[in-house]
């Protein structure tokens, strides 16, 4: 992986930069929730946690300027898009427009405050402050004396609730202020709640709870890994070595869960039943973070599997198998075109796994990213799509929005 990694690095950044708008980082969203190619503006969520967290690893290891102003410039982009009220604008990723994202405002906030640590900004501190004292406000639920997914509704989300845990213990330790530490543990709790502890998927943690009391059986990999680091953070944090358990036993949920070419189905329910496809590319990243965070050796196959995939633009595309997400046999070739447009907020993930594994003092070579076209389908019509530096572009009379093709550099509505 080593020989590998400076140039994947270095092209990734370089594909990054183009995908910069005024006010952020821009582009369509494909997700296994909903996709958006629509709005096409800036995003202030979750895309930023990995960004300023790969940027922050970057300057950490080779004190080159250009990635501490990499992290500068992404950190204002948080504190010049922050609301009145805390919550920063279009922060609901693949449901944007809106505001009050989660885990997405949360996650741009741990971003932050990773930032505010290595440029010394107090200013930072006070954005990613403002942004959780909103989320506070907004989803704590006295009721039920936890944090809910929305205001009003009872239900937990236990990777996002592990996302603002991790924030919040940030954030506390930055502030010593320990009010922070007491809502910390109980976001952080709840998600121990919805860890199965027995059978054949113990360990791994439900999606949802609808009613605060039971899990809706839909284990997602790709989010149970999202709760890997949070529960180490919490370990160290409160010095319960539970935390550091339960990680661990999600950790055994992933393996058993890995296929064979080292991908990882999208839903596993609790009666065995799957849902396969689609396999996440870019978002495998995640996944091997926490591996890596863990002190485990990363599965070779699926990090292979993710480097040989990144693209002659330098980015990661985002999955394989989309189409197969509502029509189980559809064919994987040429693929869906959600699965080859390469998305901001999944590449952050591999910006941030990569940063992880760079070798101290590295210097990377100059970037090679060039143009490229590949088939492609939309429904059932066969396509071609382009990406260069300036847009994407499908070669097609069916386009997939009002706004297609997209100027990177420009914000755009359909």
């Amino acid at each position: 992986m080593s020989n590998r990694l400076p140039q994947a690095l270095a092209n990734l950044d370089a594909w990054l930069q183009t995908m910069r708008q005024p006010g952020g980082y821009g582009g369509p969203v494909a997700h296994w929730w909903r996709d958006q190619f629509v709005y096409t503006g800036p995003g202030l969520d979750w895309r930023y946690e990995g960004i300023l967290i790969g940027y922050s690893e970057l300057w950490d290891k080779t004190h080159e300027v250009q990635w501490l102003a990499r992290l500068k410039q992404a950190a204002e982009d948080l504190k010049s898009g922050q609301l009145s009220d805390g919550s920063y604008r279009m922060s609901r990723f693949e449901q944007n427009p809106g505001t009050l994202g989660t885990p997405h405002e949360a996650a741009a906030s741990l971003g932050l405050l990773t930032a505010m640590e290595r440029t010394g900004d107090l200013t930072l501190l006070a954005t990613a402050r403002a942004n959780l004292d909103n989320l506070i406000h907004r989803l704590w639920d006295p009721t039920t004396h936890g944090f809910t997914d929305k205001p009003g509704v009872p239900g937990r989300v236990p990777n996002k609730l592990a996302t603002f845990s991790q924030a919040l213990c940030l954030l506390a330790h930055l502030t010593q202020d320990d009010q922070y530490l007491e809502y910390a543990k109980i976001a952080i709790d709840d998600v121990l709640r919805f860890q199965i502890d027995r059978g054949r998927f113990q360990g791994a943690v439900h999606q949802y709870a609808p009613d605060n009391q039971h899990g809706d059986h839909r284990l997602f990999p790709y989010y149970n890994a999202r709760c890997i680091n949070p529960l180490l953070t919490a370990a160290k944090v409160f010095s319960d070595p539970t935390y550091s358990q339960a990680a661990a036993r999600i950790m055994d949920f992933l393996r058993q869960t890995m296929a064979d070419d080292g991908s990882w189905p999208q839903i596993v329910y609790t009666s065995g039943r799957r849902v396969d496809y689609p396999r996440w590319l870019a978002g495998t990243a995640d996944i091997l973070y926490a591996f890596h965070r863990i002190g485990e050796p990363l599965p070779a196959r699926a990090l292979d599997r993710l480097l040989a995939s990144q693209l002659p633009s330098g980015a990661f595309p985002t999955a394989i198998g989309f189409g197969r997400k509502t029509h189980r046999h559809a064919p994987l070739d040429p693929p869906d075109y959600r699965d080859l447009i390469p998305v901001v907020g999944w590449n952050d993930k591999v910006l941030r796994l990569l940063a992880a594994r760079l070798p101290p003092a590295t210097t990377l070579p100059p970037p090679n990213i060039q143009p490229y076209s590949r088939p492609a389908r939309i429904t059932a019509k066969d396509t071609v799509f382009t990406e260069t530096i300036q847009m994407f572009q499908y070669g097609s009379d069916y386009t997939v929005s009002k706004s297609a093709p997209w100027a990177k550099g420009e914000i755009l509505w359909g």
